[in-house]
């Protein structure tokens, strides 16, 4: 009786054994698991951050070449070994004709386009607007952060072609006189009969014109700028405002809709409201000013 109840208990004793270390391994690996695990994801993460960072690096700004020429070369073969035009080798080289020398050194572009140096007067709203070509793009070609220009200073024109200098220094002309004696390049902001002029009505000076027309009729920037301000003012409705060079400022109000952002740079002509009628208005018209330093001066003075 005593020999089997021995072997009961010892048989007992040795199933509470093999589970004491069943439980202790379940824990042992459980514990593990965790630890691990964070390590992973903190080393994947690093791995993600610096690739985010290497993706992230501005491109720098393409830099101009020096070709020397060699013997049997001619403009087209050269323009060609670098992917851009005769027009862009004349423009990037002052004084070049067709007739070069081996030895003759030449500046290449990083692409089509033209090197212009700044000169006494220039903005870059009037250089974009003798090549045609976009502010902005002007800007991100020569990794400018503003639009200072220092007199003599050397500006990449992408796509801009070298103009004849009798063209150059017409399209340095800001345009035919005006009836007021002002030189400009402003143009008319939209069609339709002028409703209200310029000058004292209703005991207070009203400081542009009224221009009357349909609702949605479209409306054009009188001049090549930068939009400083679109949105909702008050009595003007929603307004558009764009700033100009030479101190100039045209302001269209009572408009339907905007088209375009803050910030944004437009060309003369170019579209950027729908006329409409709100704010403190008697009817559907575009109210146009034109501001010199500021001041609000006469439109006629400096319309076509």
């Amino acid at each position: 009786m005593n020999l089997i109840w021995i072997q009961k208990q010892r048989s007992r004793l040795l199933y509470m054994l093999a589970a004491f270390v069943c439980v202790g391994s379940l824990l042992f690996f459980a514990g593990k698991t965790p630890k691990n695990q964070p390590i992973e994801q903190k080393a994947e993460t690093v791995q993600s951050e610096e690739k985010a960072n290497t993706v992230a690096q501005p491109e720098s700004v393409p830099k101009n070449k020096i070709h020397t020429v060699k013997e049997g070369e001619t403009l087209g073969v050269i323009a060609e070994q670098y992917n851009i035009d005769v027009d862009t080798l004349l423009g990037a080289n002052e004084n070049l004709g067709t007739d070069i020398h081996p030895g003759d050194q030449l500046v290449i572009l990083p692409q089509k386009g033209i090197l212009y140096r700044a000169d006494m007067g220039d903005t870059l709203w009037r250089i974009a607007s003798t090549f045609q070509v976009d502010v902005a793009a002007i800007m991100a070609a020569n990794d400018k952060k503003d639009e200072d220009l220092a007199i003599g200073e050397n500006l990449f024109i992408p796509g801009g072609k070298k103009i004849k200098e009798p063209e150059r220094l017409l399209a340095r002309a800001e345009s035919p006189v005006s009836r007021g004696g002002v030189s400009n390049r402003f143009i008319w902001p939209t069609v339709g009969d002028v409703s209200s002029g310029f000058g004292y009505r209703w005991g207070r000076h009203h400081d542009g014109i009224d221009l009357a027309n349909d609702i949605g009729t479209t409306v054009r920037a009188a001049r090549s700028g930068r939009v400083t301000y679109s949105g909702w003012s008050s009595g003007y409705g929603r307004l558009v405002i764009i700033e100009h060079d030479q101190g100039y400022t045209t302001y269209y109000g009572h408009l339907n809709e905007s088209l375009v952002e803050n910030g944004e740079y437009v060309k003369a002509g170019q579209s950027i409201a729908y006329m409409g009628n709100t704010g403190e208005s008697t009817g559907p018209h575009l109210h146009f000013e034109v501001r010199k330093n500021g001041t609000p001066i006469n439109p006629y003075s400096v319309l076509p």
